[in-house]
């Protein structure tokens, strides 16, 4: 699975190095972890950060997780940021008008 349709989160290595601030972690992939926290979809780091090319904020995601800052998991039906995955109109109006 590309890395632009994973769903980021800060490991405890990458909370600890978020919350320090160390000049050890280059200024960029601090900001990346600033804009991960809990949980991101790759999509959103890339559109905060649309300064810079794309190939980078990728490049970025892949070292963060290699030196253990950031893990990752496949975006789920639940992430789909446009909702058009897995959207049935039969479906949500027989919902509605099972509503009465």
């Amino acid at each position: 699975m590309q890395p632009a349709e994973r769903i980021y989160r800060r490991t405890s290595a990458g909370q600890q190095a978020f919350l320090n601030q160390s000049a050890d972690v280059p200024v960029e992939y601090r900001r990346v972890l600033e804009l991960v926290g809990t949980g991101t979809h790759a999509a959103v780091i890339r559109a905060c950060l649309g300064s810079h090319p794309y190939e980078h904020v990728l490049e970025w995601l892949t070292r963060l997780e290699q030196v253990g800052l950031l893990e990752s998991v496949p975006q789920a039906g639940a992430d789909d940021l446009d909702f058009s995955g897995k959207f049935n109109r039969a479906a949500l109006a027989a919902a509605h008008n099972a509503r009465g």
